[in-house]
This record gives C-alpha cells, sequence and structure tokens, in this order.
C-alpha cells in the first residue's frame, strides 16, 4: 500500500499467485443442469468463489466439490495462498435460455459498480442529488465514471466463447442515458487491467481486428423502436469513402441477467480513423474535443473572402476533402437528419490530410419517432439557414455549408454529387432491401428484447416499414427541394448507351433522372 510522505506500513507479501482457474465448462448457453469443477491450485492454496457477481475475497466461500449450476448463473473465483497477493480473478457466466441467433456478450462486474446509489455508474443516485425531471442531469449515470468488468464475447454459431477480456466500463450516449433504462454502454481496453487493446474480429466488414474501445449502444432515440435506425444509414453509406462506426447486433447479459438487444459499435475516436486510414492516431485532431486553432483558420477565411472567386476558393479546395464534404451533406440532408448539423456533427484531419466528416448518430433521420411521416420536410434550406435557433441548426453550424455552396464549382459538385447517389445508394430498391436485412437479422431477438424492457415487439415492424415508406417518398420532394433551393429549370430522363465490344457489338441501355 503507497502511503505518500509517511513509512510504510507493516503488512507485506511473499510474492503474488501466478496460477490461474480452470472451469470444467466455459460457460455460455446450457440445455440442462451441470456439476461445475474448479481446478488450477497448488498445494497450500486454496480457490475462493462467489455466485453473486462480487469479486472473491478471503472471506469468501472455499470450493471443496463441484458446484452444481441449474439456473442463469455468474461465478467468479480467485486462487489465495496465505501471504500470497491473490491470483487475478476468473468469470464465467451460465444461462439456461434459448441460444440467441445472434453473437452474445456477457458483462461481469460487482453489482454496486452499476446499482450502488453511490457508486453505481447505472444508477440515479442518492435522493436530492440529480434533477427529478428528464433526462436527470447530476444521476451517477451522468458521471464520467468508470469501473471494472470482464467481457466475455460469445460466436452465435458455435456458443464458443471467441474471447475474454478484463476491461473498464462506462455509461455512454446523450439525452438516451436518462430516456431509457438500458442505458448504453462503453467498454475500454487498459493496461491497468491487463489488455491495452480488444483482438477480436467482432465485425466482419472489417479488415482490423484490435480496438482500444467498443460501444454496446441501445439504439438511441430509436430504441425500442425500429432498433436498426442508426446502424441502417450510416452502414447505407459502406463503400462510398465515408467514415462511420460499424456494427455487431448482439445479445447481453449483465451479471447472467438477459439485458436486451445491443448494437456493437466501434468508438469515434483517433484509433477508429488510424485503423480505417493506416495512420498515426497521436496525429489525428477529432472534432469537437480537439484543437480548433487549424478548423476556425479555415472558417475564418471562409467568412472574410469572396468564395465565388474560384482563385480564393483554391485556399478551401486545399484544406477541405470536398468530395467527402459534398457526399456528407448530401447523405444527411437525404435522411432529414434534424439532430444535426448543430449536434453529432465530427470531423477530423491529419497533417497529411485534409478535413473529412464522419456519419454519426442519425437516430432523427428517415423520420424521428414523433414524426415518421417527414420525408417532404425540406432538409436543404434547413442545412443552409443562417439564422435558424441554438438547436439543431445555429448559425455557426450551417456557415461552412453556405459559403462553399457560394462557389458554382462545389455548387454543382454538390448538386452532382446528390443526383449520382439517388440514382444508385438512395434508390428505394436499394434502401428497401438494406433496411429489411438489417431487420431480419435482429428479427429472432426483438420478441426477447422488446419483453425485457416491456415494450410491444410489434413496433419494430411498425418503424421498419415507416423507413421504408420514407425510402419511396423521399427522391422526389428532395429532387423539388433541389430545384427551388439551386433555382435549377427541371430534372430530365437521360439515356446512356455504353457499347461492349465482344466478339459483337452490345447495346446495354439504363435510366436516370438527374
Amino acid at each position: 500500500e503507497t502511503t505518500p510522505g509517511y513509512e510504510n506500513s507493516n503488512n507485506y507479501y511473499t510474492g503474488a499467485i501466478s496460477e490461474t482457474i480452470s472451469f470444467s465448462n466455459n460457460g455460455g448457453f446450457l440445455n440442462e443442469s451441470i456439476s461445475l469443477s474448479l481446478s488450477g491450485n497448488s498445494s497450500g492454496q486454496v480457490i475462493r468463489y462467489t455466485t453473486d457477481a462480487t469479486i472473491p475475497t478471503e472471506n469468501d466461500l472455499i470450493y471443496s466439490s463441484p458446484l452444481q449450476v441449474s439456473n442463469n448463473s455468474t461465478i467468479r473465483a480467485r486462487i489465495y495462498q496465505t501471504n500470497y497477493l491473490p491470483s487475478s480473478i476468473s468469470s464465467k457466466s451460465y444461462v439456461f435460455d434459448d441460444m440467441p441467433e445472434i453473437d452474445t456478450v456477457f458483462l461481469t462486474t460487482d453489482p454496486d459498480n452499476l446499482f450502488d446509489e453511490e457508486t453505481g455508474i447505472y444508477a440515479f443516485g442518492e435522493a436530492g442529488s440529480y434533477d427529478t425531471w428528464e433526462p436527470y442531469f447530476g444521476a451517477n449515470f451522468w458521471e464520467d465514471w468508470e469501473r471494472p468488468v470482464h467481457i466475455s464475447f460469445y460466436d452465435s454459431e458455435t456458443n464458443e466463447v471467441e474471447s475474454e477480456f478484463d476491461g473498464g466500463l462506462k455509461i455512454f450516449g446523450g439525452w438516451s442515458r436518462g430516456q431509457n433504462p438500458q442505458r448504453s454502454l462503453s467498454l475500454f481496453a487498459r493496461g491497468q487491467y491487463g489488455y491495452s487493446k480488444f483482438e477480436e474480429s467482432f465485425f466482419e466488414e472489417l479488415s482490423y481486428d484490435d480496438f482500444q474501445s467498443l460501444v454496446l449502444r441501445n439504439s438511441g432515440q430509436d430504441w425500442t423502436r425500429s432498433s436498426i435506425k442508426d446502424i441502417t444509414l450510416t452502414s447505407l453509406m459502406r463503400g462510398s469513402g465515408l467514415d462511420f462506426q460499424e456494427h455487431n447486433a448482439v445479445s447481453t447479459y449483465i451479471n447472467g441477467e438477459y439485458w436486451g438487444l445491443y448494437n456493437m459499435r466501434e468508438k469515434t475516436n483517433e484509433h477508429m480513423l488510424a485503423s480505417k486510414h493506416n495512420i498515426d492516431p497521436e496525429e489525428i485532431t477529432i472534432l469537437p474535443g480537439g484543437d480548433y486553432t487549424d478548423y476556425n483558420n479555415l472558417v475564418g477565411y471562409t467568412t472574410s473572402i469572396d468564395l465565388s472567386i474560384d482563385a480564393n476558393f483554391e485556399y478551401v479546395r486545399e484544406r477541405v476533402d470536398l468530395v467527402n464534404y459534398a457526399l456528407y451533406q448530401a447523405a444527411n440532408i437525404y435522411y432529414n437528419n434534424t439532430d444535426w448539423p448543430g449536434n453529432n456533427a465530427k470531423f477530423w484531419n491529419h497533417p497529411n490530410g485534409k478535413w473529412r466528416w464522419i456519419m454519426y448518430d442519425t437516430d432523427f433521420g428517415f423520420g424521428p419517432w414523433w414524426n415518421p411521416g417527414n420525408f417532404w420536410e425540406d432538409t436543404l434550406s434547413f442545412a443552409l439557414e443562417p439564422n435558424g435557433p441554438d438547436w439543431p441548426n445555429p448559425p455557426w453550424s450551417t456557415l461552412l455549408f453556405r459559403r462553399l455552396t457560394t462557389n458554382i464549382g462545389f455548387r454543382n459538385q454538390f448538386i452532382n454529387r446528390y443526383a449520382d447517389e439517388m440514382n444508385t445508394r438512395f434508390l428505394a430498391v436499394n434502401v428497401k432491401e438494406h433496411i429489411n436485412l438489417l431487420h431480419d437479422k435482429i428479427a429472432s431477438e426483438i420478441p426477447y428484447h422488446y419483453e425485457r424492457w416491456d415494450k410491444d415487439p410489434n413496433l419494430a415492424t411498425y418503424y421498419k416499414d415507416t423507413m421504408k415508406e420514407f425510402a419511396d417518398q423521399r427522391p422526389f420532394y428532395a429532387k423539388e427541394h433541389i430545384k427551388a433551393k439551386f433555382d435549377l429549370p427541371d430534372y430530365h430522363n437521360l439515356k446512356i448507351t455504353i457499347p461492349v465490344s465482344y466478339t459483337h457489338l452490345r447495346a446495354h441501355e439504363t435510366r436516370h433522372d438527374l
């Protein structure tokens, strides 16, 4: 024990126990009761264990014979020896529920770390210490508290533990912390817990498999509605060049208790960007949160110089990835993301690159829960509004887009990219296929998740269908908004014939609205 400025205490240890505990069953989903054996201790050592997820101490039960496991349980064990530091903690969860068709995450932590009114990060806290109205600012779950957690990841196809780690656990998210009883969580790999990164292929679409942090997201404003809104709209941009958080829908248990469906996500930080672009995370500036000097210089320039003059616009072209920015604006506008741009806007740069933007938190897109039929709204004017309210589109948040569109070259670039996306990625048939695919992946988990949180599982289908209706209706209105805002006369069908010569000439025809 450290005693800064004072003599060390007389308490000391001869050494530390390096042995680890072996479980005769590695946990997961069981069909019948088991007799669980623990081993790994040497002569003079004892195994102590708990069944309530608390950390075993020298006062807990000594293992002497196999444990009978017949209901959902979390077993934690540790080796003790007189005058030695105890071994690391071993944790396993055993569940007798139906095995999910999606991957499963088991989280194990001392219950007081989550639910104690004084120390629990999930709890409200002591009466009088927080607001009594939503989202309950001042509650424990608004504190930046981290607690130790054991994480086990089980593959849905094998019911085998793919990986397990000790890490850190925090509450994650914005207003959904106070709105939803199932709170979002973030997981951290840190050397103090034994791992500096999580090494596992959590996301099948990614080429890399090491992560410093992960998020278990509750779907935010879309919680127990479609449950797929943000993962649908962000992943619709896969292959476009826009950065976004990959996802993996997982069934989750906390201390052996079913905690419902979460979307496991990458955490949007410099490590995610470094992995995607093979650059040094220490050299990345990500905003909000980083150094604004360079970005403020950019914005200051755009407000003081006439950007309609191409020679002046070159300064911007050298500092902003305009292809990325035009697509980012087009996607958020098409989605009718109205919790943006004054909120949920993330962007970054690197000394060897230009400013780029990240698709992030699109829960308000494609019709928010209180207004699912808002496919007619003019989000283009919303994103160019010079006098918007403090939320969601204050003047500072629309300034850069307003200034850039004064340049006819960029304006045409934006319009053309928007049109290209509506003719391909945003075609209703493509969007609806994507929505159905992601809904079908979680369909088997929906009844359990909605029952867990006392919600109607039919809501998932209802809100899925409202998203599909949005996909059908949005293109007409989006085109009308472009025509009106930029004073364009009309759009036309263009017939493109592409001759392909093999042994003879064949004509391939396609039609698009431009």
